[in-house]
């Protein structure tokens, strides 16, 4: 069986930290010791890709921070699980340069690469707006005011040019907003305090950044921490410090079922207000055989999904239980249930706690 195909759409200005967050993220879950914790590990599907992402680490660990890129790259990633064969889910990464917010295309050889970037937007389930943790700190929730009105600005913009050649541009509908470089906050600080300081602070350009993507849930309540290293003054880098990146694809994961039962809501006549996340998840198991009938190309994925995490795998608070669900998939050889599973109970354990939150 082919793998499940998850895409996310990886946005941040220039130094926000998308670069080493990429290459932390493909180290990290490459190593043994990740395999024998989570149960799965990754593998580029582009050989030279995946060497170019660790040789951007191991120059991490020297000091050697990269430069952001310039281009919009496309990276394709497989999640195995442990002592399977068999690829169960392939991440497609879009990555948007930051350069690309605040300059106009040099030529017209950019400008065509900007032109299929955008387009590709529209496959993702998930969008990811990395906001800079350093430029947070010093400068506070006006840097935060600031990204959010920036971003909306670029969005209208983006949609109103690609409109006028033709190209209709679409963004995900679900989103996260990630904090780089959260090791400069305090070891007690987490995704919830972030929430809270940005709901608070920066509501109306929220509010604003949501209607223009004309999603009203895609911002305001999923929140990450990211720290890919740390980074001390002598720039020795530890590569056990990361923060959040093993929750990252998790997240996309949920994310991404959380849109498709929302879709799902919105095409019924009638449904109480007041109905939760996992009303709608069971509702949509109900309808699994048909779901793909009815739900966006993007999201047809989830009746795939749905087949192999149960209902009361998502709503599990008890790290002990999914990864007893876990270890019993892998030992029937069950590759989709053991990574999927897998995922979930990565933001259930204490790193997950700390580095996500969602407040719906």
């Amino acid at each position: 069986m082919p793998p499940l195909d998850l895409h996310v759409a990886v946005f941040g200005a220039s130094g926000a930290g998308k670069t080493v967050l990429l290459a932390a993220f493909y180290r990290a879950q490459t190593q043994p010791s990740f395999q024998e914790e989570y149960a799965y590990k990754i593998q580029a599907v582009n050989k030279a890709q995946g060497n170019q992402l660790l040789g951007r680490f191991y120059r991490l660990e020297e000091g050697k921070f990269p430069e952001g890129s310039t281009r919009f790259d496309e990276i394709e990633f497989d999640f195995f699980p442990r002592d399977l064969p068999e690829a169960a889910v392939r991440v497609h990464w879009y990555d948007y340069p930051g350069r690309w917010w605040e300059d106009e295309p040099v030529d017209a050889e950019e400008r065509e690469a900007m032109r299929q970037g955008l387009l590709k937007l529209g496959m993702s389930q998930v969008g990811i707006l990395l906001a800079d943790g350093a430029k947070y700190r010093s400068e506070g929730t006006g840097y935060i005011r600031w990204l959010f009105e920036h971003f909306a600005d670029e969005c209208d913009r983006l949609r109103r040019t690609s409109a006028a050649t033709g190209d209709e541009v679409s963004f995900p509908r679900e989103w996260i907003l990630a904090l780089s470089k959260a090791d400069l906050f305090p070891p007690d600080y987490g995704a919830r305090d972030f929430e809270r300081e940005v709901c608070r602070d920066a509501d109306d350009q929220l509010a604003k950044l949501c209607s223009v993507l004309r999603a009203e849930h895609a911002f305001g309540h999923r929140f990450m921490l990211l720290s890919s290293v740390a980074a001390p003054a002598d720039a020795q880098v530890d590569p056990r410090t990361s923060l959040g990146v093993r929750a990252l694809a998790p997240a996309v994961l949920v994310s991404t079922v959380e849109g498709a039962v929302r879709e799902a809501q919105a095409t019924r006549k009638e449904k109480s207000a007041k109905e939760t996340f996992f009303q709608g998840l069971r509702d949509l198991v109900q309808f699994v055989d048909s779901v793909d009938d009815f739900l966006p190309k993007r999201y047809q994925i989830v009746s795939k999904i749905l087949r192999f995490v149960s209902i009361k795998d998502f709503a599990s608070t008890r790290v002990d239980r999914l990864k007893k669900v876990r270890e019993d998939a892998l030992r029937r050889g069950d590759t989709f249930k053991a990574v999927l599973t897998g995922m979930v109970a990565a933001l259930r354990d204490e790193e997950g706690l700390r580095a996500y939150h969602q407040n719906q």
